[in-house]
């Protein structure tokens, strides 16, 4: 009795999880999410890419990066961010937008944006997150930075790399 109960909550849970995990991340869901990942040993083609908008304060609170292949689902994004108007048009047929968000940051002084896309064995988006260095005198105020861009359609499997820097204010 009491392993019968047992192999049934333990595929409960195993259903629920596939469940949650295909309602956020499956066709429909909101937007696909990558982590990083390597690059492997395959000669890397320069992949060409469009900024949609870049800005400061957005309602993401931590670092992610989402991969947008719809303008249900860019509209969605849209909203998380603070840019003005209505999304720009994408041909979803031939593009798709990846969004960078560097999360909650503590005060002004902080950016992120995409510094490069290839394709190897990976489409490996290098995303450059900036912060102030030492010495800076800074707004106090709670930023959350963000930047979209659109790529074309690839096949291979998105992975990312990020790269940190710090700008200088001592000089």
């Amino acid at each position: 009795m009491q392993r019968d109960t047992l192999a049934i909550i333990g595929l409960t849970l195993v259903a629920a999880i596939i469940g949650v995990s295909l309602f956020f991340y499956g066709p429909g869901g909101l937007a696909n999410v990558w982590s990083s990942a390597g690059a492997g040993d395959a000669a890397a083609v320069e992949v060409p890419f469009t900024e949609l908008a870049q800005g400061s304060q957005s309602s993401v609170a931590t670092r992610v990066n989402y991969l947008i292949t719809s303008a249900s689902q860019l509209g969605e994004l849209w909203k998380m961010t603070d840019a003005t108007g209505t999304p720009p048009a994408v041909n979803f047929n031939t593009h798709v937008v990846i969004a960078v968000f560097a999360g909650q940051q503590p005060t002004a002084g902080y950016s992120i944006e995409v510094s490069k896309v290839e394709d190897t064995a990976v489409r490996m988006v290098t995303v450059t997150l900036t912060k102030p260095g030492d010495g800076c005198i800074l707004a106090q105020t709670v930023t959350a930075p963000y930047e979209l861009i659109s790529v074309p359609v690839g096949t291979l499997p998105p992975a990312h790399e990020d790269v940190s820097t710090a700008v200088d204010c001592t000089i």
